[in-house]
């Protein structure tokens, strides 16, 4: 089996995170990582009370983020992490990658615009969601019950301009699999697993 760094990418709303759950369930060769988990994890140990201090913990999360990569690359880990990757994360990516001798596959999942909206709208009143992706000040213990009060809350326009932007459809580090999540129902998950199954052996 290759060395092999696999790239979840896409927009928010695409299910990168159970798409990712279901190869690690299938495979135990791999080791996940993702900016989110560093994210959160930060939100809960200092907190923001503004969008600037929010930004540092951001860059942070991003800092700790490569640095886990390049942690399991010095062990020869094969690393699956799902994100809505853009250009931000690409040179680093691709400089260990490279470093360490990987190959690397992005999975670029994508579905149509009115789709993504829905989803993302959904899925930030979902009380699972972290509270430090939605607010401009968060400390850990923050509740709000009702999610319809959230803070960073897009319009349909700023969310497909935000992605449009960040250039999340354009994101493609390695191998490209091009992958349509439109309807989940009929997404083809079987033929992806199978192809990446084929491309690292």
């Amino acid at each position: 089996m290759k060395k092999a760094l696999i790239l979840l990418a896409g927009p928010p709303g695409t299910g990168k995170t159970y798409f990712k759950n279901m190869i690690m369930a299938r495979n135990d060769n791999f080791e996940s990582t993702s900016v989110d988990v560093f994210k959160e994890r930060l939100y809960d140990e200092i907190g923001f009370d503004n969008l600037d201090e929010k930004k540092v913990i951001d860059d942070n999360a991003l800092y700790l983020f490569f640095q886990k990569v390049e942690e399991f690359m010095t062990l020869g880990k094969s690393i699956i992490s799902d994100y809505p990757f853009s250009d931000k994360q690409y040179s680093e990516l691709q400089r260990l990658s490279q470093k360490y001798g990987y190959f690397d596959i992005t999975v670029s999942m994508y579905a149509a615009d009115d789709v993504l909206y829905e989803r993302q709208k959904s899925r930030d009143k979902d009380e699972s969601r972290h509270l430090g992706h939605l607010m401009t000040h968060y400390h850990r213990g923050d509740v709000v019950k009702d999610r319809s009060k959230i803070e960073i809350m897009k319009s349909k326009k700023e969310y497909l301009d935000f992605n449009k932007k960040r250039g999340y459809n354009d994101f493609r580090l390695g191998y490209l699999i091009k992958f349509d999540v439109s309807d989940f129902s009929r997404a083809d998950y079987e033929g992806v697993l199978r192809e990446i199954n084929s491309l690292i052996g």
